[in-house]
């Protein structure tokens, strides 16, 4: 077979199938181009990811196995066993009691207590929570350590300005202002001295004085000594 000459490869690049899709070549390494940079693209995600994902393990805190409690064994330790056994029966009773009071506390004081859990629970307080494990009564100290608070922001740290809104508030209520009026008019009439008392005069002197009276007032000049002792005895 003969080698085909530089005209027929002409002639043969030059023949177009019109039934075929035509794609030019500037399209066609366009579209190339975008794949490898598509896959690129692709890998360092993955490689990222993998970085993501393996510093996020070394960030997570090793799980630390809590220790067992030494249980003594009842056959080589039977003293032990039995302290053992009886400190667990205390620590429950203990635990059923402290559950028991913060039961009874929220009873007596739903509200209250409500807001004293709500407060603890914000406040995230370890010498609260160090004062209720040693309370056997917890739902009172609770109770207790909102109160202290309580008090604590409305007296804040100026007693005297705390004791003047106290009188400002109290002078803005007719019925304060009734009873310091009272207490105050009591004290001003027991502060002035005592009016001059009644003298008493003894019985002859007072007779005579009515004697004397009687003597002026009369027309009659010739008053017996029998009438005048009269006057005069009474």
């Amino acid at each position: 077979q003969q080698p085909e000459t530089d005209e027929q490869a002409d002639t043969t690049a030059s023949t177009v199938d019109d039934e075929a899709a035509h794609v030019p070549s500037w399209r066609v390494r366009e579209i190339n181009e975008e794949k490898r940079r598509f896959a690129e693209e692709n890998e360092r995600m993955k490689a990222e990811l993998a970085e993501l994902r393996r510093v996020s393990q070394q960030q997570q805190p090793a799980k630390v196995e809590q220790p067992k409690a030494d249980r003594p064994d009842p056959l080589l330790d039977p003293e032990g066993y039995e302290k053992y056994l009886e400190r667990r029966v205390e620590e429950r009773l203990l635990g059923n009691a402290r559950e028991e009071s913060l039961l009874r506390a929220r009873d007596t004081n739903p509200q209250e207590f409500d807001e004293a859990y709500a407060a603890a629970t914000k406040a995230v307080d370890a010498a609260l929570k160090a004062r209720m494990q040693a309370s056997r009564d917890p739902g009172k100290t609770l109770l207790e350590w909102h109160r202290e608070n309580k008090q604590r922001a409305e007296i804040g740290n100026d007693l005297n300005a705390y004791r003047q809104r106290l009188l400002d508030s109290a002078l803005k209520d007719p019925e304060f202002r009734k009873k310091a009026m009272d207490a105050w008019r009591d004290g001003a009439q027991s502060s002035q001295p005592e009016s001059r008392s009644k003298v008493e005069l003894p019985p002859s002197i007072s007779g005579a004085s009515r004697a004397r009276a009687v003597a002026r007032s009369s027309d009659n000049d010739d008053i017996s000594d029998q009438v005048l002792f009269e006057q005069i005895a009474g």
